[in-house]
């Protein structure tokens, strides 16, 4: 009894111990998140703006895929293109600050197509290629990294306007990349010239056409059969669930990513940045799942589909295949040019640095958790196809096509670059990638003295 006594007696130190104690434990727990957030983003957490995409944000891993609450199929149908995104939709990335908008054509621009060039002292630029390409297109509107470079090394732009114009989108592959410049081009669209980056999806996705016994030359059915399931009732309970699944998720990363940047305290940012991690992982594992599914499915020959997918002609083995898709891809590339030399426009081709391409480079631990996942449906096209795509480089090279092998441009990069498991960089890796291309734009131009003639 007196036990009990004492202790109702000492209750309110005892309380106030605890309360004092849990104070220094908050205050211990948000000095070191503060701590972790500095040396991640060297800047203090509190003087960040509330709508400042940082660092912390670009290597959560978050998909690259467009932010819409009202869509669940965010692609269209083509008759030409394949696919394209719904006119109008807002999309906005990770690594940029403001949102762009889908144009008349379905591509994420600030101009309707074709664009007029309005007077002669614009230089309008083309940009064509898959995810990374239109990264890249919305990274340098942005930022304009390629037009600071030229305006600044090539006298003859420094008072001109650059124009750029993306015609790139998520799993495009050649000769998408081809068709679409020619149907441009007979729309009267001009260039100075254009930029096509590829390579990843010639061979990642082009692998996964193989395996499936689609011809090489269709679009990635990574991305077309979807949308001919959707078209003709096809898709299967399991393939709609693993889809209602993604989508969920995609809501779930958004609405995590909108609490991150609201957040106060250093601790609740940290506690929020590990559970959008989780989401993130939960979502790219879906992803997979769901290549999964389509991968078992069994196709019906006889199924009369209301979109035509061609099948591939003959068996062949993987080596002849990859042979194959990089003869497709370089007879591409050359044809992209001369379409272009026909409308007196240079063009400039790039290959794309891939985690799954061994480099120079080192991982981190921390990257590596972002950036590789063993045994994903990407690697062996890569690890495959990235060799057989080099070599063919240098029989380009000697056509005199401006081609450039960037796969090693991160090598020298300590920091984090990639963003997911796929193939796309954070906002430092599209710096260093938007320098590289906009370098060796200057370099090939400053070289070539009827090249800079044309803007006298």
């Amino acid at each position: 009894m007196k036990k009990l006594t004492e202790l109702r007696k000492n209750l309110p130190e005892i309380i106030k111990i605890a309360l004092i104690n849990l104070v220094f434990l908050a205050i211990f727990i948000e000095l070191g998140a503060a701590a972790l957030y500095w040396s991640k983003n060297k800047q203090l957490f509190y003087t960040r703006s509330e709508n400042q995409t940082d660092e912390a944000i670009a290597q959560l891993g978050l998909p690259i895929n467009p932010t819409t609450t009202d869509e669940t199929i965010l692609e269209r149908l083509h008759p030409f293109f394949g696919y394209v995104l719904k006119p109008n939709m807002p999309i906005n990335l990770e690594f940029s600050t403001r949102i762009f908008s889908i144009n008349n054509l379905g591509f994420p621009a600030d101009y309707d197509y074709p664009f007029i060039r309005q007077n002669s002292n614009q230089v309008i630029i083309g940009v064509f290629g898959g995810s990374v390409a239109s990264n890249f297109s919305m990274y340098e509107i942005e930022n304009q990294v390629l037009a600071k470079t030229l305006k600044e090394k090539i006298p003859e732009l420094a008072n001109k306007e650059i124009i750029i114009l993306p015609f790139a989108l998520g799993g495009y592959k050649q000769p998408q990349q081809l068709l679409i410049l020619n149907y441009i081009l007979s729309l009267g669209q001009e260039f100075d010239f254009v930029i096509n980056i590829d390579g990843f999806n010639e061979v990642a996705l082009s692998n996964l056409n193989y395996q499936e016994n689609i011809a090489l030359s269709m679009p990635s059915i990574q991305h077309l059969l979807p949308l001919r399931d959707v078209a003709s009732n096809n898709l299967g309970v399991d393939e709609l669930s693993a889809i209602a699944k993604i989508v969920e998720n995609r809501e779930e990363l958004r609405q995590r990513q909108e609490t991150l940047q609201k957040s106060k305290l250093a601790s609740t940012y940290l506690f929020r940045v590990v559970s959008t991690q989780a989401a993130a992982k939960n979502y790219q594992e879906n992803l997979m799942e769901f290549e999964k599914i389509r991968g078992q499915k069994q196709q019906n020959p006889q199924q009369d589909f209301i979109l035509r997918i061609e099948n591939a002609r003959e068996a062949v083995d993987v080596d002849t295949a990859f042979n194959r898709m990089a003869e497709l891809w370089a007879n591409s590339s050359r044809l992209m040019k001369e379409s272009l030399e026909n409308q007196n426009s240079l063009y400039f081709h790039f290959i794309q640095p891939n985690q799954y391409y061994p480099t120079g480079r080192s991982f981190s631990e921390d990257e590596r958790k972002i950036a590789i996942v063993d045994n994903h449906p990407y690697e062996v096209g890569v690890q495959k196809g990235y060799p057989v795509l080099l070599q063919t480089v240098e029989k380009l090279k000697t056509e005199n096509i401006p081609i450039f092998n960037a796969t090693q441009i991160f090598d020298d990069v300590n920091e984090i670059v990639y963003i997911d498991s796929c193939c796309h960089y954070n906002k430092a890796g599209n710096q260093v990638f938007a320098t590289y291309i906009a370098d060796s734009i200057v370099e090939f131009i400053n070289q070539n003295a009827e090249v800079k003639k044309r803007w006298q």
